[in-house]
């Protein structure tokens, strides 16, 4: 089993191609891997409460750990009582522990 982590800077309003990306966490994720998100940028607009994006809503009911970078929030003026459930905040410090850790990183 590999952990893996995945930086996703990407709006899935806009981007078409975040909807691969989150199937492809979807998959790994399913196929047992230990798989963590932390969201930077325009990745954070999902993890809104109330922001409804299918694919990063399984990934949050399929018990994907997703953080988002607390940076991102504040240039955005979203507040971490304005996110998600479960979602939580962290910052680029998550980067650093994984690589350290030997986890396969992937920025999006």
């Amino acid at each position: 089993m590999s952990h893996y982590l995945f930086i996703q800077s990407q709006d899935p309003f806009t981007e078409t191609r975040t909807h691969h990306q989150f199937d492809l966490i979807g998959q790994l994720h399913d196929a047992g891997h230990q798989v963590a998100v932390l969201l930077v940028q325009n990745g954070v607009t999902p993890a809104r409460r109330g922001a409804k994006s299918d694919l990063f809503d399984d990934l949050l009911l399929w018990g994907v750990t997703v953080r988002a970078d607390q940076f991102a929030l504040a240039q955005r003026e979203i507040d971490h009582a304005d996110l998600k459930d479960q979602i939580g905040v962290a910052d680029m410090d998550l980067v650093i522990d994984a690589m350290l850790a030997g986890h396969k990183v992937i920025w999006h």
